[in-house]
């Protein structure tokens, strides 16, 4: 199981894929409120355990991998956004941070069964496509 902190990377370097920017340390430690220092620590750890690659001077990419996990993780996301809104009620405006911590304690198997009970939404609340249990956009 990784770590809050190395999911919360893993997401904001695919976030920053899918919106064709380059994840370099200014950008990644402006976007999470962390020091530079502390994103090459990270990175430099990410790229060890094979879930990024790191190109000096052009930032983190993710690995497939990784790519899986933070997949796995916005999948987690965008589920529990969407519980929040369509069973508990909330506004969907308020539900992000709240969802940020239920993600990273989620198990799969709770995961699952929640993606179950809402029907399998291929949106969350915001409009954002869910990826599927096999971790792509489903269809």
């Amino acid at each position: 199981m990784l770590s809050e902190s190395v999911e919360d990377y893993l997401t904001a370097i695919l976030r920053l894929e899918t919106g064709g920017r380059a994840a370099t340390t200014s950008v990644l430690a402006a976007l999470l409120a962390v020091a530079p220092p502390s994103v090459t620590e990270m990175v430099k750890r990410l790229d060890a355990d094979g879930l990024v690659v790191h190109l000096p001077y052009r930032g983190a990419q993710l690995t497939d991998r990784g790519r899986r996990r933070a997949r796995a993780v916005l999948r987690r996301h965008r589920l529990v956004e969407t519980f929040l809104v369509e069973v508990l009620g909330m506004p969907a405006d308020r539900v992000h941070a709240e969802a940020h911590r239920l993600e990273h304690a989620l198990s799969d198997e709770v995961i699952e069964r929640l993606d179950a009970w809402l029907g399998r939404p291929a949106r969350d609340p915001h409009g954002q496509l869910i990826p599927g249990p096999a971790l792509r956009r489903r269809t």
